[in-house]
């Protein structure tokens, strides 16, 4: 008799993060949201208990009715406002389904132009309802997918599903992988207790646990971060582009000279908002009470190459920094430099003022 096939029962997760502006007030979001009647709110705006410095508004929104390889969305969005400008929308599909069938779902479900269109259409809508709550508000051009299976329950196999099972599913290929590539794929897996086990990869990640509220929390929350690092990154490419053309004279000594200050202010006003930016995506959440949750963050961290955002970032702010002392240094020359030659003319008046006089006499 033929053992039967692994079939893996849960939900699949479709994160898609989207930036809506440079921040939101989240108390006046709340009201806006209550008032204009177009989300239903959760009584606890952090169920799962988190370490948030200023925990995201979470709501619910009627589903889409979009089918995705046999798999309906269930009926309920969750969406996630996070106070530094950004949003993150998860769509759910229930699964009972053997390997093959995941590993088609998930290749389904990365850049899935109707659910990128109804998350678009969504969040433009936000836009709309929350008004004023939204400081600086602009629909960015990026988006960030991320797929998360979470099985609560396996069969066919007491095992539960091998290395190379899970590898296919992550990285959604139907045929057999290398063991080099699938000891890639698997290098990033954590787990508590013995059975359960999250394995994150770049673009997906599976997690074998009955209550993973909190695993998703984690990983919803990296996804975000690493849409605003790439949003942050392309502002700090603007800016620096931008203000090296000032420095670099493209403009015209006499351009420059009359447009400096508002340039050096536009400068100080960019590089301002990318440090408030950063600082508030690197506070927004703590993992420290949670050893778990923190190396789950940890791997994720790794997997997205967020460090490398980070650092990136970093590099890009002390050369705006070097430009803006720069800028502020040819202000202050152009000033005296002015001021000389407003002592030499005054000096010059006085000397033929005196001279005429004496003349005169």
């Amino acid at each position: 008799m033929s053992a039967s096939p692994l079939h893996l029962a849960g939900t699949c997760h479709l994160f898609l993060a989207i930036e809506v502006g440079l921040a939101i007030d989240l108390q006046r979001a709340q009201r806006a949201l209550q008032g204009a009647g177009r989300a239903r709110l959760p009584s606890v705006r952090n169920p799962a208990g988190l370490d948030w410095s200023d925990p995201p508004l979470t709501l619910e929104q009627d589903g889409p009715s979009i089918e995705v390889e046999g798999h309906r969305a269930t009926t309920v969005v969750q969406v996630r406002i996070f106070d530094f400008g950004a949003v993150s929308f998860c769509y759910r599909f229930d699964f009972d389904a053997p390997i093959d069938v995941l590993v088609g779902l998930g290749a389904a479900l990365s850049s899935h132009a109707a659910l990128l269109h109804d998350g678009r259409t969504r969040a433009t809508a936000l836009l709309e309802a929350l008004g004023s709550a939204i400081r600086r508000p602009a629909l960015s051009a990026f988006t960030e997918d991320y797929v998360v299976f979470a099985a609560r329950r396996i069969s066919g196999s007491s095992a539960g599903p091998s290395d190379e099972d899970l590898a296919r599913i992550l990285r959604a290929e139907p045929g057999r992988l290398g063991e080099q590539e699938v000891r890639d794929c698997l290098s990033a897996s954590v787990s508590y207790g013995p059975a359960d086990r999250a394995v994150i990869d770049w673009n997906a990640a599976m997690l074998i646990d009955e209550a993973p509220e909190a695993s998703l929390d984690v990983l919803e929350f990296a996804n975000v971060e690493l849409l605003e690092f790439r949003a942050l990154d392309a502002q700090l490419d603007a800016a620096l582009e931008e203000a090296w053309g000032t420095v670099s004279g493209r403009a015209g000594a006499a351009a420059r000279y009359r447009t400096g200050h508002s340039e050096l202010k536009r400068v100080a006003a960019l590089q301002m908002d990318a440090a408030l930016l950063y600082e508030e995506i690197n506070n927004a959440l703590k993992l420290l009470g949670d050893q778990f949750l923190a190396r789950l963050y940890r791997a994720t961290s790794r997997r997205m190459h967020l460090d490398e955002w980070e650092r990136a970032t970093l590099r890009k702010l002390e050369t705006l920094d070097s430009i803006y002392a720069k800028m502020a240094d040819t202000q202050a020359h152009r000033r005296a430099e002015l001021l000389e030659w407003i002592i030499i003319a005054l000096i010059s008046a006085e000397i033929v003022f005196s001279l005429v006089t004496f003349l005169r006499r």
